[in-house]
């Protein structure tokens, strides 16, 4: 991908960002420097990358757990709004699909758990239950609570999210794999629809983009799908 370049190799994954990420660590920077002073700013500037390495061990937890079920994943990259594994293919098999979608969010609540003392001890609890940007240990206090709405957030049941994904694998014990498809990128583009009508109530613009992604990732994989299946009904 010509915009975005490999910052480095793990577990023969290669780990890419896309020049989109920057966008992220800029803007938060910029915008609290101008408004609570450059201390604040360089605070948030970091909590991005703190966020987006939570998110890239979500990742690393989805491929890992593909690449042991025998699926190749030749690299992860962070994008603007999120990270994303690229595997060689999405398994068929519901149980497949079920436990590699359902590693992550998995992971991000044992992260939080493995976090919490040592971050209650070196912190304190005040800062520790305060998170924010007003001192360093109120900015590392998110790192713990970002693990977690993570896990919920990606738990939604809506495609293209962890808990869309699993939502397929258990639809598709049942039904086809396309009617699985289909109705889990349906719940996909109501979410979406939802989170864009929040965005712009709140103004919040992150939200916004987020939905936007969420609709036509949703409807990229029904298509997708879709595609497969009539190729699969007309070949010989």
């Amino acid at each position: 991908m010509a915009q975005a370049f490999r910052l480095f190799r793990i577990f023969e994954i290669d780990i890419k960002i896309h020049v989109s990420f920057f966008l992220l660590p800029l803007f938060f920077g910029f915008f609290y420097s101008a408004h609570y002073g450059w201390a604040v700013g360089l605070r948030a500037a970091c909590l991005v990358f703190l966020v987006f390495a939570c998110i890239l061990a979500h990742e690393l937890a989805h491929s890992l757990k593909a690449k042991k079920l025998g699926i190749a994943v030749p690299e992860i990259t962070l994008y603007l709004i999120g990270g994303v594994a690229s595997m060689q293919s999405i398994p068929r098999e519901p149980w497949k699909e079920f436990w590699i979608s359902v590693v992550g969010p998995l992971f991000n609540f044992v992260l939080a758990l493995v976090l919490f003392f040592p971050l209650y001890w070196t912190i304190g609890k005040e800062n520790l239950f305060s998170p924010g940007l007003a001192s360093w240990p109120q900015m590392l206090a998110n790192v713990f609570w970002i693990n977690p709405i993570l896990a919920v957030f990606n738990l939604i049941p809506a495609f293209p999210m962890d808990g869309g994904r699993i939502l397929r694998s258990l639809l598709a014990v049942r039904m086809n794999y396309l009617k699985a498809t289909q109705i889990s990128a349906f719940l996909g583009r109501l979410f979406a629809i939802l989170f864009l009508f929040m965005g712009i109530w709140m103004r919040h613009w992150m939200l916004i983009l987020i939905a936007l992604f969420i609709y036509f990732s949703a409807s990229g994989e029904e298509r997708r799908v879709w595609y497969e299946e009539s190729h699969r009904r007309v070949s010989p």
